[in-house]
């Protein structure tokens, strides 16, 4: 009777030792896969009064962070890009071997300002990733309130500078530059409206009347801008009509005194085989101020061969090429 008592108290204390370890186990396992509130209701710990943020997940860590920061950067207008490099390895067997180098980089188009991560989390089943980035609204706003007023800072220091008894052609190519500046501020002010409305109204005015000076600008110098357009070797005249339409669709206008002058020389190499005849364009322009005899705007190129059955055949195809390229590059006075 006594040996079996001691049987079952030592049956009991295995039973409890067993039990115990398998709920530590259970708890530990359910500590281990609580959810963060960020992951199943990311508003309510980063409300979108206080804070920016977005929730990335994907099969690896990295990859969970770089999907937070692509959506991120959309509230500034940036795209990111992730590149993961591959390279291939061959062993002396002659074995290949294709791997992805752990380094991944993240690459930008435009300015985004620091944000934070969350501690991330990782689900078992499936195994996925999680991690939240988030920046302050305050702090967001204030990072493109700066880039835009940057940008209206160098719009407004060309316009300052803009010589309104005689524009010159180098005003215009200033203006016309700075108009890529009122652009991105344009696109920063809706930016901002997304992050925060405080001052929008003043930044819109802003731009509104920045935008309307550099056109009254603009228009003053092309008013003034008169061209004349000499090419030697153009016996065709195909590039000289290409460059006078590139001219007026600008809001040139062309004249026999024009106080500017396109000038230049179009040539062509030949060459032959058994195929046929090989025709190599170059051309050289320079748009000559002829009150200072200066050069305010330049385009050379060599253009790659051309072939035909014969000579006349391989200058039309190139000479279709050249005028193509001319119509879509030659920009004296920018993107009006």
């Amino acid at each position: 009777m006594y040996k079996q008592i001691l049987r079952k108290r030592k049956f009991m204390r295995k039973f409890i030792v067993i039990a115990s370890i398998i709920l530590v186990h259970s708890l530990s396992t359910i500590v281990a896969q609580k959810v963060p509130l960020w992951v199943t209701n990311r508003t309510a710990q980063f409300p979108d009064n206080q804070y920016v943020s977005a929730l990335g997940s994907g099969g690896t860590l990295q990859e969970a962070k770089d999907d937070a920061l692509s959506q991120l950067a959309l509230y500034f207008n940036a795209r990111v890009s992730v590149e993961q490099n591959a390279h291939l390895s061959m062993t002396e067997g002659g074995e290949k071997h294709r791997s992805i180098e752990n380094g991944v980089s993240v690459k930008s188009e435009a300015e985004v300002p620091q944000c934070s991560f969350t501690t991330p989390f990782r689900n078992e089943k499936p195994v996925e990733w999680f991690v939240c980035a988030y920046i302050e609204r305050s702090v967001a706003a204030d990072f493109c309130t700066a880039q835009l007023e940057r940008c209206v800072s160098f719009v407004q220091i060309a316009l300052n500078s803009f010589s309104k008894k005689s524009p010159s052609f180098a005003d215009m190519q200033i203006l016309s530059e700075e108009k890529h500046n009122l652009a991105r501020a344009e696109k920063l002010l809706e930016n901002l409206i997304l992050i925060s409305r405080s001052s929008q109204d003043a930044h819109s005015a802003k731009i509104r009347r920045l935008r309307a000076e550099m056109e009254a600008s603009l228009a003053k110098a092309r008013s003034v801008a008169t061209f004349r357009v000499a090419i030697q070797g153009d016996n065709g005249g195909e590039i000289s009509t290409a460059i006078k339409e590139i001219l007026v669709s600008q809001g040139m206008s062309l004249s026999p005194r024009g106080r500017y002058c396109v000038s230049g020389k179009l040539s062509m190499t030949f060459s032959e085989n058994d195929v046929g005849v090989f025709a190599r364009p170059n051309i050289s322009l320079n748009v000559i101020d002829e009150a200072s005899g200066k050069s305010a705007y330049s385009f050379i190129k060599q253009y790659k061969k051309w072939g035909h059955k014969n000579a006349d055949g391989a200058r039309t195809k190139a000479l279709v090429e050249v005028e193509k390229d001319i119509r879509e590059n030659f920009r004296p006075a920018g993107e009006i």
